[in-house]
């Protein structure tokens, strides 16, 4: 028996579901998806290339609107998968798979609903990340789950590591438990109250280093390379920061907050915050300078 199955998705976790639904005799595949400006720029594999190079039907609508419901309802797909599509799937889409829809969400729901959950547990200083497969309905990450797993977040984990990895995971979620879906196998179970919905974090770059230490690192992860990374001004130069660690120093507090309090001679330095210091490993000066000149900026006592 053939399952006709329409594969809404885009960028890394595309190709991982793409090459396990097209390598399946019993599924009939439809791709829905896109190439994006962030496929090129952050190094994403686009899902379209490999859909054409194995000559799979797909579709790359711009927007979801009644023309290309009316062409979903005439494929008559058994079920629709989601993984990471950017859209929100209107009532008359979830209606029209007889299995349902099912997405994959980078959260342990209900919490850490919305479009960008994986940044906002490196702000939140978490020790893990839960992904869940769940069933959709016209909330947003809000219908009843299926499977959900979690995972401990590397202590120096990037918000672009995360947010990769966190494609993977839900990637093997769905393949591990795609067979028990369509068999029935699975019991669905009504996402608890409460809950927390997170959406894009703000573009707060600038470091402020009155702010606790763990902020300031959870920040510069978050925003570390190849995103735009956090920075501050040091002479009139922009300093970006990608890493920085945490390192115990005496006597601090009497340098005050954003101080240059010692430089090795690898040219990583500690800076003071208003709890402890920062060790920072992986920085770059603008306008770039030499050197010599680098270390005219980075010295003893100077402050940010």
């Amino acid at each position: 028996m053939t399952t006709k199955v329409l594969l809404f998705t885009s960028q890394d976790i595309g190709n991982d579901v793409f090459s396990y639904l097209h390598a399946r005799d019993d599924i009939d595949l439809v791709v829905i998806t896109q190439r994006t400006q962030r496929d090129e720029i952050y190094g994403y594999r686009a899902t379209l290339d490999l859909c054409l190079e194995k000559g799979v039907r797909t579709l790359t609508p711009r927007v979801i609107d009644n023309a290309f419901l009316t062409e979903v309802e005439t494929m008559a797909p058994d079920l629709i998968v989601c993984a990471y599509y950017p859209r929100i799937f209107p009532r008359r889409l979830l209606r029209i798979p007889p299995l349902g829809c099912i997405n994959v969400h980078p959260g342990l729901l209900p919490h850490y609903r919305g479009t960008f959950p994986t940044p906002w547990c490196i702000l939140n200083n978490e020790k893990e990340i839960g992904v869940t497969l769940h069933y959709m309905d016209e909330g947003i990450d809000t219908g009843d789950i299926l499977m959900q797993r979690t995972y401990p977040i590397g202590p120096d984990e990037t918000g672009h590591e995360l947010y990769r990895r966190s494609m993977k995971l839900c990637a093997d979620l769905l393949i591990d438990n795609f067979d028990q879906l369509l068999r029935g196998q699975l019991t669905a179970r009504k996402q608890p109250a409460g809950g927390s919905y997170y959406n894009k974090i703000a573009p707060q770059y600038r470091i402020d280093w009155h702010q606790p230490r763990s902020e300031i690192r959870n920040q510069i992860r978050v925003h570390a390379k190849p995103y735009f990374p956090a920075y501050c001004f040091l002479l009139n130069k922009c300093v970006t920061i990608n890493k920085a660690s945490f390192i115990e120093l005496e006597g601090y507090r009497a340098q005050g907050s954003g101080t240059i309090c010692k430089v090795f001679d690898d040219m990583k330095f500690v800076v003071s915050c208003v709890d402890g210091c920062l060790l920072i490993e992986d920085y770059d000066m603008f306008p770039l300078l030499r050197p010599d000149d680098i270390a005219l900026h980075i010295r003893l006592g100077n402050r940010f």
